[in-house]
């Protein structure tokens, strides 16, 4: 019968080949071939050669391929008693620069061309059907549109269901993108002000996120879909009841505190991790991959949840600035710092940078809207940057020790707590709450 060969990489001090070695034939033997072959250096004293693997593991030279169960392509080193591991030589460029693409994550694939071609059905559709709106007729357009997102959306939840998420998520943008479209066109059919109807769209961008964790495509979505859509309503709600649009952000800002202190523990809940844990606590075993399924949607979820609630604090603010008088102010400074302080909270830093982002948003809007008035206004701005710089200063320091770090915690809580206790009377002060108790008195 003959005799059966296996090819291997065989990496020397020099040289690198690649050779077809009998898979039988004890490796010892064939030693002082590979040693010739590879064109090693000869030593002043004489040292014990030997072959490891591309771990480090070393074969016994009485091994053979078969024994040692190295098959083709496998990579050996030949080394030298006492010899630490070579420094990383390069024997082939033109190899080397091949499987440096497979390294990078950057480098194009197929999975990016199909995004890529994603996105480009998606913005064609939404480009036409944007066109389609401005050029007919508003009934005509919300009834073709309430068409095109049912057909999307229904085919986009089926292949996402079915493990088609190439053509699936496409579909879903489509969805989401039509169904805002359609409610804005309604809203301004309405008669709603520009404001409110992009509201309302906002409100269509949280049910589409629904849609996308109904498919299973996006799982955190149900709670980011959830705190858009209620501050959505929230907005909407309050102005179309003809409340004043300073009220209505002191009540959207109070919402937003309110579902910081929340939101961690929604985002735990909504994934399903509580309940994994109750089941771990009854003693039924859990799989690792549905724990990291749920970790992975907590943390999504909390991350689209924190977005709506930056963008409409920053709109409660402005609104109650343009009202200017001390309790809006105060309010609106409250609300920028909690949103600072309860970014603490969150683990990842894209919530934490869009939660500290509304708060210095808010802080610019104060200090561009201050340098605006008489009597020192421009002074006062000034004086709010350097003290806003400062606490950025702040944050650039080295490590402090564990024990600081827990006492200015302990301190910066006690302020938080402080805060929110403030916040409750001076939105009263904004309603005028005050004012009417002292007439009816």
């Amino acid at each position: 019968m003959g005799a059966t060969y296996s090819r291997v990489t065989v990496v020397g001090r020099r040289r690198r080949m690649d050779a077809v070695l009998p898979v039988d034939e004890p490796l010892g033997k064939l030693l002082p071939d590979l040693v010739q072959m590879l064109d090693e250096p000869v030593e002043r004293w004489p040292r014990r050669r030997f072959l490891t693997t591309v771990t480090g593991e070393q074969v016994a030279p009485e091994y053979s391929l078969a024994s040692a169960q190295l098959g083709d392509g496998a990579v050996l080193r030949l080394m030298a008693e006492g010899e630490l591991p070579p420094p990383p030589t390069v024997y082939d460029i033109t190899e080397e620069t091949v499987d440096d693409l497979d390294r990078r994550a950057a480098a194009f694939q197929p999975r990016h061309r199909r995004a890529l071609a994603g996105a480009a059905l998606v913005v064609s559709v939404l480009a036409g059907v944007i066109a389609l709106v401005t050029q007919t007729d508003s009934d005509l357009a919300l009834f073709l549109l309430l068409v095109l997102t049912t057909l999307t959306g229904f085919v986009g939840v089926v292949l996402g269901r079915y493990q088609r998420p190439v053509v699936g998520i496409p579909l879903l943008s489509i969805a989401t993108g039509c169904l805002s479209i359609g409610l804005v066109v309604w809203a301004v059919a309405g008669g709603w002000s520009v404001p409110m109807a992009f509201a309302a769209g906002a409100a269509g961008v949280g049910i589409g996120a629904v849609l996308f964790a109904g498919a299973g495509l996006a799982r955190g979505g149900v709670l980011g879909g959830t705190v858009t859509v209620a501050f959505a309503v929230c907005w909407i709600g309050g102005v179309r009841l003809g409340i004043d649009a300073d009220r209505v952000g002191v009540v959207a800002g109070a919402l937003s505190v309110l579902v910081l202190g929340l939101l961690p523990r929604l985002g735990l809940a909504m994934s399903g991790l509580t309940a994994l844990d109750d089941r771990r606590a009854q003693g039924v075993e859990v799989q690792r991959t549905d724990v990291h399924s749920a970790i992975n949607a907590a943390h999504l979820g909390i991350a689209l949840a924190t977005v709506p609630v930056a963008v409409s604090s920053v709109a409660s603010a402005v609104v109650m600035l343009r009202t200017w008088n001390g309790w809006s102010i105060s309010v609106a400074v409250l609300l920028a710092f909690l949103l600072a302080s309860r970014a603490r909270l969150y683990p990842l830093l894209t919530e934490v940078a869009v939660l500290c982002a509304a708060a210095l948003s808010i802080m610019l809007v104060l200090t561009f809207v201050l340098s605006t008035k008489e009597a020192g206004g421009a002074l006062i701005a000034v004086g709010l940057l350097v003290v806003v710089g400062m606490v950025a200063a702040f944050g650039m320091r080295p490590e402090s020790p564990q024990h600081l770090q827990a006492r200015a915690a302990q301190i910066l809580d006690a302020i938080e707590v402080a805060a929110m206790i403030a916040f409750v009377p001076l939105a009263f002060g904004v309603f005028d709450l005050y004012a009417k108790l002292l007439n009816v008195a």
